[in-house]
C-alpha cells in the first residue's frame, strides 16, 4: 500500500481522495480550513442547507473511509505550517495539489483599493463565516454597486437586501458590461430577488439602451421571454431594498472621499458589437455616477 499526500479538502481534493483510497492506497488530506469542503462549504449561500447538507454526507463517506486521514487548519506552503519541502521528506508516494484558484482577481481601476471596495470571493467568504474572512470589516452603506450579473451577484444581493443583521441598504444597482440578454444568472436564483426589482427603473433602463442593442439585432420588446419574466406578470411595486440594473456599462474609476471610503464610480458606457456568434462590450464614453 502506497500513501499518496492531498493538498486542499474541496470537492476535487476529497474525490481524488476518495478515488486513490478505493485504488488500495493510503491517503493523508491536508487543509486550509478546519471544515472540509472548500467552495462546496464556503462558497454556497448560507440558507442553501439542502444542498450543503447533500455534499457534507458525500464528503463525510469519503473522510470515513480507513485508508483516510484528515488534517484540517493546517495550511501547506511557505511560511505555513507546513511546507512543501517538509511534505517531501515524508516520502509520499504522490503529492496532489487541488488548492484551487486562491488569488483575488483585481479589475485595476485607480481607487480600487479605497475602503468598501470589496472582491465577490472575498465578500462570500465573509457571510459563509470563513476564518479570518468572518471577523473583517465588510461593512457597506446605504447604495451599493455589484459589478457583475451572473449567480455570484444575486447571492451578494439577497445578502446585502435580506439577510445581512447589520444592512443598512436602501438600493443595490447592478453594473453589466454588457445588455439584458446577456444576464449570467440563473431564472431559478433571481426568483429570491425579484421582488426587490424596479421594475418601472429597469424599463427606462431597457430605453435607454434600446437603440443600441437594436444594432446587434435585439429587440427589447423580447427580454421579458428572455431575461426578465417577472416583467411579463401584473405590475407589483419593489420591495424595500430596491435593485436596479445599468446595462451596458464598465466601470473605469472608483472615487473615495476625505475618510478614503468609496464615494462614487465613474463608469464608460458600452457599445453592443455581434463578435464570433455572440456579443461583446465595446466602449464609447465616460460618465460619472
Amino acid at each position: 500500500m502506497k500513501t499518496v499526500f492531498v493538498v486542499g479538502a474541496g470537492p476535487a481534493g476529497l474525490f481524488a481522495a476518495r478515488k486513490i483510497a478505493t485504488a488500495g492506497h493510503r491517503v493523508v488530506i491536508f487543509n486550509r480550513d478546519i471544515k472540509p469542503g472548500g467552495l462546496a462549504e464556503y462558497g454556497i449561500y448560507p440558507v442553501k442547507d439542502k444542498m450543503k447538507d447533500g455534499l457534507r454526507k458525500q464528503f463525510g463517506k469519503i473522510l470515513e473511509l480507513p485508508e483516510v486521514a484528515y488534517f484540517g487548519h493546517l495550511p501547506v506552503g511557505s511560511g505555513h505550517a507546513l511546507t512543501l519541502g517538509e511534505l517531501r521528506q515524508w516520502n509520499p508516494a504522490a503529492l496532489v495539489f487541488a488548492v484551487g484558484a486562491q488569488g483575488t482577481k483585481k479589475l485595476g481601476l485607480p481607487g480600487e483599493e479605497a475602503r468598501g471596495v470589496y472582491s465577490a470571493k472575498d465578500f462570500v467568504y465573509h457571510y459563509n463565516r470563513l476564518p479570518p474572512f468572518a471577523t473583517r470589516d465588510f461593512s457597506t452603506g446605504k447604495r451599493i454597486a455589484i459589478i457583475g450579473m451572473g449567480n455570484v451577484m444575486v447571492d451578494i444581493a439577497r445578502w446585502v437586501m435580506q439577510d445581512d443583521p447589520e444592512r443598512r441598504t436602501e438600493e443595490v444597482t447592478v453594473i453589466a458590461r454588457r445588455g439584458p440578454f446577456e444576464v449570467k444568472f440563473d431564472e431559478k436564483e433571481f426568483d429570491h430577488i425579484e421582488a426587490h426589482l424596479d421594475r418601472r427603473a429597469l424599463q427606462d433602463e431597457l430605453q435607454r439602451v434600446k437603440e443600441r442593442i437594436a444594432a446587434v439585432g435585439q429587440d427589447i420588446a423580447k427580454v421579458p421571454e428572455s431575461s426578465f419574466p417577472t416583467l411579463a406578470k401584473p405590475f407589483q411595486e419593489a420591495t424595500a431594498p430596491r435593485l436596479t440594473f445599468r446595462f451596458l456599462s464598465s466601470p473605469t474609476a472608483i472615487h473615495a472621499d476625505a475618510s478614503g471610503r468609496i464615494a462614487h464610480l465613474t463608469v464608460t458606457e458600452n457599445l453592443l458589437v455581434a463578435k464570433n456568434g455572440s456579443t461583446a462590450a465595446k466602449c464609447r464614453m465616460s460618465c460619472s455616477g
